[in-house]
């Protein structure tokens, strides 16, 4: 039986001066504030000046820990994300969270990234792949996608690569716990596992507003004994982006048309009246993660300082509001309506019972999981991933496994072979990323990659993994080099 926890927030044991990680330690609900990097096409003092405005709003609010600086969210071309991070500090006095970003890196740029961070005395990291870079080249005529000029370093890889430095990182990893089928959502979960056995401290979720989804993924976590922090990132959305929504305007960032609706009608009406039911949603959200048990938020899509003091005033006033869980589910409830979050009638939850009243935190008497099973292998990947299993073991000499990558995957060099066990020995390039560790967070709300060519690779890679019931492999420590 899984172990009962408490509904206040997880108490770590983090050791160092790091005031972030020892706000996670004394379980004090926290909150960061989301910068954007800039891109470069944007003087750097005119774009930087929103980020010095918030950075002085909270330097002396108690309940904001720092701010969080995002690493090439919109592209690849934008100012250093070290130097805005040093920037920021000092005018706030208080912690960054720095996103380093996979998004067209190679090892080098990322130890660069990571030494630079340590001398300029930044503890905190969140490792992350990244979306589709705005540099990949497009498909081509037969519908393949190529290689990315430099690639994508997979946030399990930054994770040991700070790992490996001598600087005493808190490192952390993102999880997205918006994904309507059992596929992505287990992908999703299967890697953030893998993400904490290779030495990620803490974890973020992607943005949403489902908060089925975000019970669901402390439930999992609780579930599997997994006492970690976890920040909720919670967005404030501007009025080009709900006129964007319908686009998919963030990858792996899913709604239903039926809440895009919602905030088209407020929108329509006036801006103030978009901006006031965002605050009275964004206050319900803060709230309930803090009932659930999060250790804080990470606001995202805060432009000004006028914006984030209304924002802060509404959290704290809801916060102060709403302290019983029972009194947040009605309050949520009786703000949209019934409304239904998910973008499908048979979205998937990994337990029955979420955002029941009576059912604060995991019990599982109380919250048997959903069974749904998962897709059947086709038998052409069962076979090349028993083949290849034998063909390239330790064993085999490297010459012997050379010509069998030449030969089956027709020269794909994508990755060693000894990673393939970690792709259940499918090949790697067909990921447009080629990643190998599990699925980025990018796919779409019934499994389409975000590159749109085709479902996700590692909807394969499951499917063979689950077969043979090796499961267990696909959240297993990635050991250092």
């Amino acid at each position: 039986m899984a172990e009962k926890h408490s509904p206040q927030q997880l108490k770590m044991n983090f050791s160092g001066e790091n005031p972030l990680a020892s706000r996670l330690r004394s379980g004090e609900f926290s909150i960061l504030v989301e910068y954007d990097s800039p891109q470069q096409e944007q003087p750097l003092e005119s774009a930087l000046a929103p980020g010095k405005a918030i950075a002085q709003r909270i330097k002396g609010h108690p309940l904001v820990a720092g701010m969080a600086v995002t690493d090439r969210l919109r592209g690849e071309d934008t100012h250093d994300p070290v130097h805005l991070a040093e920037t920021l500090t000092d005018i706030a006095g208080k912690p960054v969270l720095l996103h380093v970003s996979g998004k067209g890196s190679d090892t080098k740029r990322i130890q660069d990234l990571l030494a630079r961070a340590a001398s300029g005395g930044i503890s905190n990291i969140l490792a992350v792949t990244g979306d589709r870079s705005d540099k990949h080249p497009p498909k081509g005529p037969l519908g393949r996608v190529p290689k990315h000029p430099v690639g994508y370093r997979d946030s399990v890889n930054i994770v040991r690569d700070a790992a490996q430095t001598d600087s005493p990182f808190l490192v952390g990893a993102a999880v997205s716990p918006y994904k309507y089928n059992p596929t992505d959502q287990y992908l999703q979960y299967y890697k953030m596992m893998r993400k904490l056995a290779s030495g990620a401290e803490f974890l973020v979720s992607q943005a949403g507003w489902d908060m089925k989804k975000l019970q669901e993924l402390q439930w999992f976590l609780q579930m599997r004994e997994r006492d970690v922090p976890v920040i909720a990132r919670v967005m404030l959305l501007s009025a080009e982006d709900i006129a964007h929504m319908h686009e998919g305007f963030l990858p792996g960032v899913t709604v239903s048309r039926a809440f895009i609706a919602m905030l088209q009608r407020e929108s329509n009406i006036n801006a103030t009246q978009s901006l006031a039911a965002q605050l009275q949603r964004i206050g319900l959200q803060v709230a309930g993660c803090k009932l659930l048990g999060y250790s804080g938020v990470q606001l995202a899509g805060i432009r000004d300082e006028r914006t984030l003091t209304m924002v802060l005033k509404r959290v704290e006033e809801t916060v102060a509001s709403l302290q019983s869980y029972p009194d947040w589910v009605a309050a949520w409830n009786e703000h949209h309506n019934d409304l239904q979050f998910a973008p499908a009638a048979d979205a998937y939850y990994a337990f029955r019972n979420l955002l029941d009243p009576a059912q604060q935190m995991y019990n599982p008497d109380a919250c048997p999981m959903s069974e749904r099973p998962f897709p059947k292998p086709s038998r052409k990947d069962l076979l090349r991933a028993a083949t290849l299993r034998i063909l390239f073991a330790p064993k085999v000499s490297p010459s012997l496994k050379q010509a069998v990558q030449t030969v089956i995957c027709r020269g794909c060099t994508s990755a060693p072979t000894c990673e393939w066990q970690y792709s259940a020995f499918l090949c790697p390039a067909a990921c447009p990323k080629q990643l190998v560790y599990g699925a980025c967070g990018g796919s779409g709300d019934k499994g389409r990659c975000e590159f749109g060519h085709t479902t996700c690779f590692f909807h394969r890679v499951l499917a063979v993994m689950a077969s043979r019931h090796e499961l267990d492999l696909m959240e297993a420590e990635v050991p250092s080099d």
